[in-house]
C-alpha cells in the first residue's frame, strides 16, 4: 500500500503573523467605522484614521493605498454580512410585502442597537447585497401589491426615505416604535393596503442570530 504524503507542518510564525496581520485589520476598519460616521466620506484624511487606530502611517499603507479604498472596505466590512444575515432571517417569510416590510423593520432595529454604524450607513450610503429587497420590490410591483410608475422611482422613494430614518436614529432622538412607523410610510408610500400593513407591523422579528432576537 502506497502511502500519503505527509502534511507539511503549518509553520507557527507564519500562523501568528498572518493572526497578527488580519487584528490590525480588524483594528482598521473598527477604528474607520467611527471616523467616518463621525466625518463622512469626503472630509476624512488618512491622519484621522491613523490616530483613532493607534497606528503608524506606515502600517495603514501597507493593508491600504487610500481613503477610498478604506472607505470601499469598510462598507463591505460593515454592510454585507448584516444584509446576508437579514436575509437569512428573512427565510420562510413569504410574499414580496411581508419580506420587504419585516426585512426593513430588522435592518432599522440593528441602527437603533449600533448608532456608530447607523450614522457610517447613514453618512456613507454605500450598501452592498442590496440584491434581496430590490428583488422583493421589482416582484411587488409585478404583482401589483406594489405601485409605482418604474422600480427606479420605487427604489428612489423606500431607500431615500430610509437614509432619511438612519440619520434620526443616529441622532438619538427616535422613539422605539420609529422604524416601524418609518416602514409603514414607505409601504404606504408604495401603495400598499392597509391589511398588509397591519400584517407586516404585527410580524414577529425573525431571530437575529441563534438565540437572539433583534428588539423591535
Amino acid at each position: 500500500m502506497t502511502k500519503g504524503k505527509r502534511k507539511k507542518p503549518v509553520d507557527h510564525r507564519t500562523r501568528v503573523g498572518q493572526e497578527r496581520s488580519a487584528r490590525t485589520e480588524t483594528r482598521i476598519l473598527e477604528a474607520a467605522l467611527k471616523v467616518f460616521a463621525e466625518l463622512g466620506p469626503d472630509a476624512a484624511k488618512i491622519d484621522d484614521f491613523v490616530e483613532a487606530a493607534g497606528i503608524s502611517r506606515g502600517t495603514f499603507y501597507n493593508y491600504f493605498e487610500s481613503v477610498e479604498e478604506l472607505l470601499d472596505a469598510t462598507s463591505e466590512w460593515t454592510t454585507r454580512t448584516l444584509l446576508d444575515t437579514v436575509e437569512r432571517a428573512l427565510e420562510g417569510v413569504e410574499g414580496p410585502v411581508l419580506r420587504y416590510g419585516v426585512g426593513t423593520r430588522l435592518f432599522l432595529a440593528k441602527a437603533r442597537r449600533d448608532p456608530v454604524w447607523c450614522l457610517f450607513v447613514a453618512r456613507v450610503w454605500k450598501l452592498g447585497g442590496l440584491e434581496g429587497a430590490l428583488r422583493d420590490l421589482e416582484e411587488g410591483l409585478r404583482l401589483g401589491v406594489f405601485r409605482a410608475p418604474s422600480l427606479e422611482a420605487a427604489r428612489a422613494i423606500v431607500f431615500g426615505g430610509v437614509r432619511e430614518a438612519l440619520f434620526h436614529i443616529g441622532s438619538g432622538r427616535a422613539s422605539p416604535a420609529y422604524g416601524d412607523d418609518v416602514t409603514e410610510t414607505c409601504l404606504q408610500a408604495l401603495g400598499v393596503d392597509a391589511r398588509r400593513i397591519a400584517a407586516v407591523r404585527k410580524h414577529e422579528l425573525p431571530s437575529w442570530q441563534p438565540n437572539e432576537e433583534v428588539e423591535s
